[in-house]
């Protein structure tokens, strides 16, 4: 740089303090910056005139629409680990060709292509995949309800069964008491939907 001549542009100082202020935030110096974006502006054929409102538009609805794409790609994969996981069980050709659907094909796309957002899903071999996929579903809503029922027998541990006192009276017959008061019954009642 020492050889190189600099030259003078007059600019408002208002746009001059804007400018220093972007140069210094992303280059070393103004020269710098000011190639960044010259160079910005021509390799991506944009004109600082130009309204990006539909271009960025499309862009942001290609991008939601690939993320979609890859959060079902996602909830799919960790579906099928679950099971296989918890089942122990090898995965079947309609789970692995489910799993990999929706990937690059040596006939159908191009090399810089993009899968398609669409998911599709072909009949296997005669194996019905909404089966499989009411399968998984049958079993992820029988692990909830498992769930549900684990919280439901440690929450009837805590508020009743270990509030119960046995009461051996000097005469007459053994009996249970419960100590809660009536506030702690009521809600209880009210949790549990007792009458």
């Amino acid at each position: 740089m020492g050889t190189e001549s600099f030259s003078n542009i007059r600019f408002k100082k208002e746009t001059a303090r804007r400018f220093q202020s972007f140069s210094r935030m992303y280059y070393k110096t103004h020269t710098l910056a000011l190639s960044g974006m010259l160079d910005f502006f021509k390799y991506n054929e944009i004109s600082p005139h130009e309204n990006l409102g539909k271009r960025m538009g499309l862009i942001m609805d290609f991008l939601q629409k690939f993320r979609d794409f890859t959060a079902k790609r996602n909830n799919a994969t960790i579906a099928i680990i679950k099971d296989l996981e918890k089942h122990g069980i090898m995965p079947t050709k309609a789970m692995m060709e489910l799993l990999f659907e929706g990937g690059p094909t040596s006939s159908t796309q191009k090399a810089g292509d993009i899968p398609k957002a669409e998911l599709v899903i072909p009949e296997i071999q005669g194996m019905d995949l909404d089966t499989e996929f009411a399968l998984l579903e049958e079993r992820k809503q029988h692990q909830l309800l498992e769930q549900e029922l684990a919280q439901l027998k440690t929450l009837i541990n805590e508020q009743l069964l270990n509030r119960v006192k046995v009461i051996r009276p000097t005469l007459g017959t053994p009996r249970l008491q419960l100590d809660m008061t009536l506030s702690e019954w009521k809600a209880v009642q009210e949790h549990f939907k007792i009458p």
